[in-house]
């Protein structure tokens, strides 16, 4: 029996723009989908249970109420999809930003009703921030959904079957896989008893300063500095913090500004300054903007 939720967004918001970022969004590949009625339907793991679920979302109007219907969980799950869509965040003052800079005023402009989609939780962020370390986010992708198979971690619902990150406890008794190096799946096997221990606890880890929660997160099995940010940032729906570990937000700003070289960290951080406090929603913006160029492409083989 399917339940349903609405969320109001507090702010510009179109579900149509999220839909379209999750359909060219290599990490989300055979988790997300259009239904013929026009909803976005996702597939992921119930972070508190940790178990396959699947939920359907429309919105009537551009900016208007968000209605999800759940398959496998409750509606208590609203506020992970909350989390997932930005939602649970008042966008109202994004377009401040706009009239400060050029750059992200037409940013906006060109991506109406623009929120960033987050990963469905901190394990999963970790699992595609593993799997995707020095190979191209389409191979991890495949990895990701073979490991979901093998787990048996189907989310299914809709009339579509999805595979998101495998459920922990699963990832824990492989004890080798097909096309992934030992030490790889030693360091998924350390997320996944993170998750099991609840070390990665949105909810905690936002509540951090940032620099501790990624030192916490560095503390666990087969977490880098790349990584930990990436789970912060992406996992747990950090609003105000720019991620510069990521080569593409550095290659992006350059993009976007025309700068004619990649800028430092702290360049970056200088230049971030003017989006406060949505620094890390318009490096989101930066990112979207490089995508498909021969620079994305570039930094994509040397990942």
């Amino acid at each position: 029996m399917s339940k349903t939720f609405s969320l109001v967004p507090r702010g510009p918001y179109s579900l149509e723009a999220s839909a379209s970022f999750l359909c060219g969004f290599t990490p989300a590949k055979g988790s997300s989908a259009r239904l013929d009625d026009g909803r976005l339907v996702l597939g992921f793991l119930d972070e508190r249970r940790l178990t396959p679920v699947t939920v359907a979302l429309g919105q009537r109007r551009s900016g208007g109420e968000v209605v999800g219907e759940v398959v496998g969980g409750d509606a208590e799950v609203a506020s992970q999809v909350a989390r997932i869509l930005s939602l649970d965040h008042d966008a109202r003052g994004l377009a401040a930003i706009g009239t400060r800079d050029r750059v992200v005023c037409s940013l906006l402009e060109a991506n109406p009703g623009f929120r960033p989609v987050c990963f469905p939780s901190p394990y999963e962020a970790a699992v595609w921030g593993v799997l995707a370390q020095r190979i191209s986010m389409p191979v991890a992708a495949a990895i990701k959904q073979r490991l979901a198979i093998a787990t048996g971690t189907v989310a299914e619902g809709f009339g579509r079957t999805f595979h998101p990150s495998p459920a922990p406890a699963r990832l824990l008794d492989l004890q080798s896989f097909p096309g992934l190096p030992a030490d790889k799946l030693a360091r998924l096997h350390g997320v996944a008893l993170a998750a099991l221990e609840g070390k990665l606890d949105a909810g905690h880890l936002r509540a951090m300063p940032s620099q501790e929660a990624m030192d916490e997160l560095r503390s666990i099995r087969g977490v880098g500095p790349w990584t930990a940010e990436h789970i912060l940032m992406r996992g747990c729906g950090v609003v105000d913090e720019l991620p510069s570990a990521e080569p593409r937000v550095l290659r992006g700003i350059a993009e976007a500004y025309g700068l004619d070289t990649t800028p430092s960290a702290e360049e970056a951080r200088t230049i971030a300054n003017g989006w406060r406090p949505f620094r890390m929603w318009v490096a989101v913006l930066m990112v979207m903007n490089l995508r498909g160029t021969g620079q994305w492409r570039k930094i994509d083989r040397a990942s």
